[in-house]
């Protein structure tokens, strides 16, 4: 739980930059799970982020990879240094889950087999965020961990269905005011609830956008989780929105540049004591005001994009990076203007009352973006097929012409082969592995075969019933046939067994 913390501002005004104020970090990230599907980022991730927190000041705890007796000794080693800190920040990337509420960050070896296992084999949110709590000024938590987690599926099914509602998806809100935080930050990579993207690329859509912001000069975190929110919603087309609740007193700044001012005065900052007697400083009018045109700018480019950035026109888009050609959205400009232009060609290849394109390299029913992106074991894992699912897939595999057997749900190597075989036919990266868009892609692009081999599959599935059927029905009506012929249920030497009993028994009652 959060305690009360104050967020003292950052305002140095010398000629010379004092010490930095303590500053603590606990990044873990864990992918490689020997229980459930492994995650190719979170390594990546807590490195990357432990490098850039060290080049803001912070001394770093940091764990990759870690067991659940690991995951203890770290947490461990960061309490002792977190004590009495000015800032105390915790970054986690991996497995998360939620139980009642409550979050659990899940470390490598866990296999949670049942209730129990939650208090052996996970750790609790809140148990970090105890131990960030101790004389601690500024609390921020990032947690990269709302992914998709089988451990969380495999737990319901086994809790039964009166209890199986008490596992969620994704994490639970923090709520700040509950705990009394008043100086804190905390973020999901997406909000409550929902699941975020591992991602394609070394690191996840989150992480690198925190990365890329969160040392940014003379920019306070609030508007840097700003923008990594707008850069996150945008990147994963509009899929996944980061979560953040912040309760500060005012502005916190990582990265706070010195201003020039008068060489006879110093302020404390984030806890540093005044050396001399606090006056009212000096002022660089120039640097204030080129800081609130910057605000002014930021504040400007952010208003129109978001005017564009849902817009269908080609035109919209080069008007904005004729305005801002480096601008911070620039690149998703960019990658618009490619799609719409490319939905057009693919519009000029196929008019309309003609039949789509397919096999060419062409992707013309789906202008989804992310066909693009590489398949991978995680992405077609997110998809929760079941064996039936599978099946359907293998049989439009087959309909498209990339033999893969005898749809029976498992995805051996002549299946993967028939994946990569059709990903290459229809330019997508051949990993053997299926995304969204792709499975989208081939549902659309056999929609009339698989129609037709369902009707098939069907008709053949009732002629075999009503075969079963009418077998059954002949083998009922021949036993009743044989029953009446041997004189109702008996047979002949049963009927002759039961005469020589009846006949002694009525023999013996004369007699006497």
């Amino acid at each position: 739980m959060f305690i009360r913390m104050i967020a003292v501002l950052a305002i140095v005004i010398a000629g010379t930059a004092p010490a930095l104020a303590k500053r603590i970090a606990l990044v873990i990230g864990n992918g490689a799970y020997e229980h459930t599907v492994q995650l190719p980022n979170p390594a990546n991730d807590a490195e990357l982020m432990a490098t850039k927190l060290r080049g803001l000041g912070f001394d770093v705890v940091a764990g990759q990879d870690q067991t659940y007796s690991d995951m203890r000794r770290t947490v461990m080693e960061f309490a002792k240094k977190a004590y009495g800190a000015e800032i105390a920040l915790l970054f986690y990337a991996g497995h998360g889950m939620q139980i009642g509420g409550q979050n659990l960050l899940v470390p490598i070896d866990a296999k949670i087999e049942d209730e129990t296992s939650l208090d052996f084999e996970t750790i609790s949110v809140d148990f970090i965020l105890r131990q960030m709590s101790k004389d601690v000024k500024v609390q921020m938590v990032f947690l990269d961990a709302c992914r998709d987690n089988p451990l969380a599926r495999t737990l319901a099914r086994r809790m039964g269905p009166s209890r199986s509602g008490n596992v969620g998806a994704g994490l639970a809100e923090i709520k700040v005011q509950e705990t009394g935080g008043e100086g804190s930050v905390i973020a999901f990579a997406t909000s409550p609830g929902d699941v975020a993207l591992d991602g394609e690329g070394a690191n996840s859509p989150f992480t690198s956008a925190l990365i890329r912001h969160i040392d940014t000069p003379n920019v306070s975190i609030q508007t840097v989780m700003t923008r990594v929110t707008g850069d996150v919603f945008d990147e994963t087309e509009k899929r996944q929105r980061p979560w953040v609740n912040a309760s500060l007193i005012g502005e916190v700044f990582l990265n706070k540049q010195a201003v020039a001012a008068a060489p006879t005065t110093e302020v404390a900052s984030l806890g540093n004591t005044a050396t001399t007697t606090p006056q009212a400083p000096a002022v660089n009018q120039a640097a204030v005001n080129t800081a609130t045109q910057n605000t002014i700018s930021w504040e400007r480019e952010k208003l129109v994009w978001e005017t564009v950035k849902d817009s269908n026109n080609v035109a919209d888009y080069k008007s904005y990076l004729e305005t801002y050609p480096n601008g911070t959205f620039a690149g998703f400009a960019r990658n618009s203007i490619k799609r719409l232009e490319s939905q057009s060609q693919v519009a000029s290849l196929n008019p309309a009352g003609t039949a789509p394109q397919t096999g060419t390299g062409i992707v013309a029913t789906l202008p989804d973006p992310q066909k693009a992106i590489p398949g991978t074991q995680a992405t077609e894992d997110s998809l929760g097929w079941n064996r039936t699912a599978r099946r359907e897939v293998q049989a439009r595999l087959n309909l498209s012409g990339h033999n893969v057997g005898n749809p029976d749900g498992a995805f051996g190597p002549k299946t993967r082969a028939g994946v990569a075989a059709w990903q290459t036919q229809n330019g997508i990266v051949p990993t053997g592995y299926f995304t969204a868009a792709q499975y989208a892609f081939l549902t659309t692009q056999t929609a009339v075969q698989y129609t037709a081999y369902a009707a098939e599959l069907q008709r053949k599935q009732q002629a075999a019933a009503a075969s079963r059927s009418a077998a059954s029905t002949r083998k009922t009506s021949t036993t009743k046939s044989r029953a009446k012929n041997n004189g109702g249920s008996m047979n002949p030497a049963g009927a002759a067994f039961l005469g020589g009993v009846v006949g002694g028994i009525i023999g013996g009652a004369i007699g006497r």
